[in-house]
């Protein structure tokens, strides 16, 4: 399926777009009709030509789509287990959310907007990190996913939210507490740029336990600014990237090929090195693993959603193995049970709406492993 003549490469990403658009409009009640119309508007002007939405205040809760204390869907777990008490949480996540405004009638989506995939996120991603940390997810002016491949202004006004985020989150609520980048697709494209620009190389990157940018393009050559590639489960400092697609499928390849991405202070459009793929059943970018190795995978999260935290569905152990292919990270994931599979995956092989929820549950015992892995390295440093 792979098309890799250049000029068909930016159609093939609007098919890609429109993919994503139109199962998750599905999932929460709009008809494919609707959700394909929706993909295929665009804003009436150019960027340059356009006000941007307000700014969010993030000294106000509401410029937060997660918070300690708010007691919100992100604090959901599976059964048999519970979220940390935020009082006793030895560290934080700073979570950067994915795309979850689905139409492209404009350039930046309005940071309070109530979209679709806001609750999944909560439950199906954030949640993931409960088991370890505080979790603090910031609102931000999301670029559209139109946007995010025609237009670099666009993406960097959501860029500046995030940075301002993080800035307050680090100036009022951190206080030296040790912390997670994680992150998801836009999230991760933002997270590149926020490592570099705010943490490599400064003093706060002792305080940094590791970074899951999933989902997107992350390069193989952090470690030229001081961010090696995770190789094992306990080792911190480090950066974890997958992108998941069914095994013997290459559509996800558009992903990391050929992508636009932040490095050394400017946005990279071509020449880029192989992407990072570190396999969340094993924690090294070599081993492979097999489904029994796989702990439990959290169906998709749909409507109707919970008011409050709730426990979630039972997890469903031993899913799918995986093992890195090529740079993406190949699993076979079974028709049945229901949860997985959307147009994505049908289409391209793709599973990029389940990158957290196939590996849901070590993701979470990972997270505290690391935790506890750097708390025990600075005790020993004293």
């Amino acid at each position: 399926m792979e098309i890799r003549t250049s000029s068909r490469r930016p159609l093939r990403r609007t098919i890609f777009a429109v993919a994503a658009v139109s199962s998750l409009l599905v999932l929460t009640g709009c008809g494919v009709v609707g959700s394909l119309a929706e993909s295929f508007r665009h804003p009436a002007r150019p960027f340059g030509q356009t006000s941007a939405p307000p700014a969010p205040d993030y000294a106000q809760p509401q410029a937060w789509m997660a918070f300690p204390g708010q007691g919100g869907l992100e604090r959901s777990a599976p059964p048999g287990t519970a979220p940390i008490d935020e009082r006793a949480a030895p560290a934080d996540v700073f979570f950067i959310h994915p795309t979850s405004y689905l139409k492209n009638d404009v350039w930046n989506a309005a940071y309070d907007v109530d979209g679709p995939y806001n609750r999944p996120i909560l439950l199906g991603q954030l949640s993931a990190f409960n088991g370890c940390c505080r979790l603090y997810a910031p609102h931000y002016r999301q670029a559209s996913l139109d946007a995010q491949g025609k237009s670099a202004a666009a993406v960097q006004l959501a860029y500046s939210d995030v940075a301002r985020a993080f800035r307050y989150y680090i100036e009022h609520e951190n206080h030296g507490r040790p912390f997670i980048i994680a992150s998801h697709s836009q999230g991760s494209r933002l997270a590149v740029e926020l490592l570099q620009s705010e943490i490599l190389g400064k003093p706060l990157q002792r305080q940094l336990v590791a970074a899951y940018v999933i989902g997107a393009y992350a390069p193989s050559n952090f470690g030229e600014l001081g961010l090696p590639t995770c190789a094992s489960a306990r080792q911190t400092d480090c950066i974890i990237s997958w992108n998941t697609s069914q095994t013997g499928r290459n559509g996800a390849f558009m992903l990391i090929h050929d992508t636009r991405y932040w490095w050394r202070g400017a946005e990279v459009k071509s020449g880029q090195l192989p992407a990072i793929c570190v396999n969340p059943l094993t924690w090294t970018e070599t081993d492979a693993a097999p489904a029994s190795a796989n702990a439990g995978s959290l169906p998709f999260p749909v409507a109707p959603f919970p008011a409050a935290a709730t426990t979630l569905a039972a997890l469903d152990p031993h899913l799918t193995g995986a093992v890195c292919r090529d740079r993406l990270l190949a699993v076979d994931v079974p028709k049945s049970p229901p949860g997985y599979r959307d147009t994505l995956s049908f289409v391209y092989g793709s599973f990029h709406r389940s990158d957290y929820g196939l590996f849901y549950a070590a993701i979470r015992a990972n997270a505290i492993d690391r935790v506890a892995a750097w708390t025990a390295g600075q005790a020993r440093a004293r």
